[in-house]
């Protein structure tokens, strides 16, 4: 097997037979990601010429991250050995202190309570990536902002209308559906100066919430308007009555599946259940499009009562996939441990850090003098 750089438009067309990697691998996405200061490189394995395997690799500051990847047409330890040894060497090639890797692969799909319907045995991958020296990030809950680790998707494959699919909801899911859909209509945007005004449902569920939005303007969404074209819709819901802005979602329609990506509701307005109308009108545009999969995509994977999220979304009769996460190489220590040194002063402001286990002499440029070794407790 060989290991090069492919175009955007050999990427595309390797992908397009290909499920898995959603929105995270997509040759579209290089544009969204060069505009935000990312290196992007289209790395593949060839064998005998024929592409087997290739993933969209982001580079930045001293970091290299492949996420949900690579792809392969049908999963091969050999091949990915392969991959993910050749990809070391490129990411040392290009001086970067890190690389990390979320390979698209699953741990087990749940119910809504997570209890386990089916599992799935991953450790020839787990074993390999330790072989590498990489460390395992674990089984983690929270949602993390580089890759989702708990996807909510729902099967269609057995509805031949949205009145079937409805049936499969909770009772209190169609009792807000019968409320609130005299009063709530769909809007598709147009244009992209629309986008002004379709950003405030999120921006307002994110102040609500105490979050951020992983510094996502509007700008990001006007280069994802512009890299993925008719690939993308922004939709809102609005009050019939007098046009209202009540919440938004972006929502990718792909070959294999629909992505709903990042939503948002017009605080305000909560009690008209925006949210619920725009997951219905979803599922039934999935329907006549003939597609069989809607991924409503991340929660945290916390299937207490205090998961509202969760609850939310497993109205609707979902399951959640749990993928096997993201696995850590540090490829340049000197550097690794110069970069978190200084962003760890940073936060501290350049004091004392807590529990006395590291103090930072001086800062000037990139010249820092460490007087306490960094712990492992701060990983």
């Amino acid at each position: 097997m060989d290991f090069k750089e492919i175009s955007g438009e050999e990427f595309a067309k390797f992908r397009k037979n290909i499920k898995g990697g959603g929105f995270y691998q997509r040759a579209e996405r290089a544009a969204v990601r060069s505009r935000m200061g990312w290196n992007v490189y289209f790395l593949a394995a060839t064998d005998s010429a024929k592409i087997v395997a290739a993933g969209l690799v982001m580079m930045k500051d001293g970091a290299a991250l492949l996420q949900m990847g690579p792809l392969m047409k049908k999963y091969d330890i050999k091949t990915m050995r392969f991959f993910i040894e050749k990809l070391r060497d490129f990411a040392k090639e290009k001086k970067c202190a890190t690389l990390e890797v979320y390979p698209a692969l699953l741990l087990s799909i749940r119910d809504i309570k997570g209890e386990t319907l089916e599992s799935f045995d991953q450790n020839q991958t787990m074993n390999m990536f330790s072989d590498f020296g990489f460390k395992y990030k674990g089984r983690t809950v929270e949602v993390d902002p580089k890759v989702i680790r708990w996807m909510t998707v729902k099967d269609l494959s057995g509805f031949k209308n949205i009145t079937e699919a409805q049936a499969s909801y909770k009772k209190n899911v169609r009792n807000k559906l019968r409320k609130v859909s005299p009063m709530l209509k769909i809007h598709v945007l147009k244009e992209k100066s629309e986008l002004a005004e379709w950003i405030k449902p999120l921006n307002d569920s994110n102040h609500k919430n105490g979050v951020e939005s992983w510094g996502r303007g509007v700008d990001y969404y006007e280069d994802i308007w512009d890299a993925f074209g008719d690939q993308v819709s922004f939709m809102e819901v609005r009050t019939k009555e007098d046009d209202q802005l009540v919440s938004s979602r972006m929502v990718f329609n792909f070959d294999d599946e629909t992505e709903t990506f990042s939503s948002g509701t017009i605080q305000q307005h909560k009690k008209l259940n925006g949210m619920t109308f725009m997951q219905d009108w979803q599922i039934e545009q999935c329907l006549k499009a003939g597609q069989n999969r809607v991924n409503f995509y991340g929660v945290a994977g916390d299937f207490s009562d205090n998961n509202r999220l969760l609850e939310f979304k497993s109205g609707f009769g979902i399951t959640v996939e749990e993928y096997i996460g993201g696995f850590m190489l540090v490829l340049d220590p000197l550097k690794y441990n110069l970069k978190r040194t200084v962003r760890l002063a940073r936060r501290a402001g350049g004091k004392a850090i807590r529990g006395g286990t590291k103090l930072i002499k001086t800062i000037k440029g990139r010249r820092t003098k460490i007087v306490h070794k960094v712990s492992s407790s701060d990983e």
